[in-house]
């Protein structure tokens, strides 16, 4: 861990070699730019576009975690706090939550911008993997251009779902330490010393709950792959995965003790798994692997990109295949290579991604069809199978002088060609996400107006837009969270948000003494 540290400070605050090739100052100087221009589009986006309505799940966590901040009862058992057996405890979102509602008035879009400090952090991290280890300059222009893609990704507003529902957004902080596990492990294996690894494990546990679990298996099987190709790094293999299960076994006795509002899943592995099967007579199962490939790179293509919707299938099968391939290239890569740590993290990164798409095809496939892919939220975990691919090719080694032609465009010159595209589809599909942003402040003011309206007749829930999912709960809980925004002037009822986001409108706050915390009673879990 102190080696990554210590990379990334290098990269950020070192002054330049004297003996640095003029081609590769000018690339690391364009990379930067990249990551500038990105972070910033994208923190200007969330600052004018995402929603600070109250939605979705945060109606959930301000039934269960923040009234009790209110009324002063709230304890460190709230902060892991579940509505099943099978939902995410998020105690960090938990933290930012708290935040917002003692100095921010409880204003969603700040969760968004922490999202994207939570991407620029990523990112951080990200360069001083690729940058770990390096012995020449030859292959430093690579990898300055496959860390600006990472960046164009993590920041890409190619699905805007992402950056317009602060919940999404979030996402990225779980993220950090997920990536700061994985590069503890591989400092563990490689330098025998475990402090940091121990650190990094106990965090993980903490702050992913349940994507810790798969987040370690990951890096296990990994761990495993690493001995298995590569003899020299067998030795203290098992150690380093005895740390790693005992710290998280600890963490997972403690969660064992957390509060539970609702009651265990409804649904077995073994019904999932059948659901699933059942769903493969729909005869759409292509969509299992094309669209996590596909959404990426392009969510929903702009008309001017392609002049014709015909025209679509054949490039999206033709970005399919080479993915596709670039995959078959990675695993072959991973079985046959001598490893370092942006090769090993990207093997981490590649079976998480995996891991995470089984997920979505179990929990929320399963039941809702193959079309539930297209969910945009789901973009912020398919895009690190592409992040993976950028890591390895990263850390590949330098071709020799007699390589075949045939090799080199496979290995240099197509993934080449692809990183440029990748950059270049961002100028179209960030115009586009801007083109889209006129629409939805109508959409957030219908929202706010439909809440006012349940301020005064909380029965009344005709016509509530699918994201109030406090319409479909009881009466009196409905009541109760309602006035609890009112009477505290939080939220559409703030003064603040109103002065703030000129389409809210300026609904009247309560007089009276603030109501009672309402019954945390509520167990719909709408973000998976």
């Amino acid at each position: 861990m102190g080696n990554l540290v210590s990379s990334i400070q290098e990269e950020c605050l070192s002054s330049e070699a004297p003996s640095i090739r003029h081609s590769v100052l000018w690339m690391r100087v364009i990379a930067w730019l990249v990551f500038a221009t990105a972070l910033l589009n994208t923190l200007y986006y969330v600052l004018r576009t995402s929603n600070p309505v109250i939605r979705s799940d945060a109606w959930y966590f301000l039934d269960s975690f923040l009234s009790k901040a209110a009324n002063g009862s709230l304890g460190l058992a709230d902060f892991f706090v579940k509505r099943t057996s099978d939902d995410h405890a998020q105690p960090l979102l938990k933290v930012i939550l708290l935040l917002e509602w003692r100095y921010f008035h409880l204003d969603f879009m700040v969760e968004a911008v922490a999202g994207v400090l939570a991407a620029a952090a990523c990112a951080m991290i990200l360069i001083g993997f690729v940058m770990t280890g390096r012995q020449d300059d030859a292959l430093d222009n690579r990898r300055y251009l496959a860390w600006s893609v990472m960046c164009v990704l993590l920041f890409s507003l190619n699905a805007v779902g992402i950056w317009t529902w602060s919940l999404v957004a979030i996402g990225y902080v779980t993220v950090i330490p997920i990536l700061l596990f994985m590069g503890a492990a591989w400092q563990a294996q490689h330098k025998r010393r475990y402090v940091a690894l121990i650190a990094a494990t106990l965090l993980l546990g903490i702050i992913a709950d349940d994507s810790a679990l798969i987040t370690v298996v990951a890096v296990i099987l990994a761990l495993l792959l690493v001995a298995f190709c590569d003899r020299s790094q067998r030795s203290g293999i098992w150690r380093t995965i005895i740390v790693i299960g005992a710290c998280l076994a600890v963490v997972r006795i403690g969660y064992s003790f957390a509060p539970m509002t609702g009651g265990a899943s409804d649904s077995s592995i073994s019904a999932q798994v059948s659901q699933l099967v059942g769903r493969l007579s729909a005869g759409d199962w292509w969509k299992w692997f094309v669209l996590p490939l596909s959404l990426p790179v392009v969510y929903e293509f702009p008309g001017r990109m392609i002049s014709s919707w015909a025209l679509w299938p054949i490039v999206r099968a033709v970005m399919v295949t080479f993915l596709l391939a670039a995959h078959v290239a990675f695993w072959w890569r991973a079985w046959r290579g001598r490893y370092n740590l942006p090769m090993f993290v990207a093997v981490c990164l590649m079976l998480l991604s995996y891991a995470w798409l089984a997920g979505i095809l179990l929990v929320r496939v399963a039941y809702f069809g193959s079309d539930y892919l297209y969910q945009d939220r789901y973009i912020q975990l398919f895009q690190f199978n592409l992040v993976a691919l950028l890591l390895m090719w990263a850390a590949a080694s330098k071709l020799e002088p007699k390589t075949t032609s045939w090799r080199r465009t496979l290995f240099v010159v197509l993934p080449t060609i692809g990183c440029l595209v990748l950059l270049l589809v961002q100028i179209p599909l960030s115009y586009d996400g801007w083109q889209r942003r006129k629409y939805l402040p109508h959409y957030y003011q219908q929202m706010a107006i439909q809440i006012g309206q349940l301020a005064v007749d909380p029965a009344n829930t005709e016509g509530c837009l699918p994201e109030l999912v406090v319409c479909g709960w009881s009466l009196e809980t409905r009541k109760q969270l309602v006035q609890f925004l009112r009477t505290n002037q939080l939220n559409v009822f703030s003064p603040t948000l109103q002065a703030r986001y000129d389409y809210l409108p300026r609904l009247p706050a309560a007089t009276a003494t603030p109501p009672a915390r309402p019954p945390a009673s509520v167990s719909g879990n709408t973000h998976q």
